[in-house]
C-alpha cells in the first residue's frame, strides 16, 4: 500500500527519502506535467542478461545446485591438504 508523503526540495535540488534507500540505484521516471517517479533497480550487463536466458548455463546452475544439496560443507583438513601440495 503506498503512503502520502510531502517532502521538501532543498535550494541544491536534493531531496532526502529516507535511509533504506541510501547508495541505491533507483530510475528516475520524468512526465511532462512534471511528475517524477523513482523506482528502485538493479543495474546488470548485457552479458549477465545474455547468462541469465542461457538454458545451458540455467541447467548447469540447477546440477550444482542438485550436488550442493547432496555435498554439505564440511571442514579442511589443513595438514592433509598441504601433504597433498607438497607431493
Amino acid at each position: 500500500m503506498a503512503t502520502l508523503q510531502v517532502k521538501q526540495i532543498n535550494k541544491q535540488g536534493q531531496i532526502s527519502i529516507g535511509k533504506q534507500y541510501a547508495g541505491k540505484k533507483v530510475r528516475v521516471d520524468e512526465y511532462p506535467d512534471g511528475t517524477v517517479i523513482l523506482k528502485p533497480v538493479e543495474v546488470i550487463s548485457e552479458f549477465e542478461m545474455k547468462l541469465l536466458k542461457d538454458r545451458a548455463f540455467q541447467n548447469r546452475l540447477k546440477a550444482f545446485d542438485r550436488w550442493e544439496a547432496k555435498n554439505k560443507p564440511s571442514e579442511t583438513n589443513i595438514s592433509a591438504l598441504e601433504k597433498d601440495i607438497e607431493t
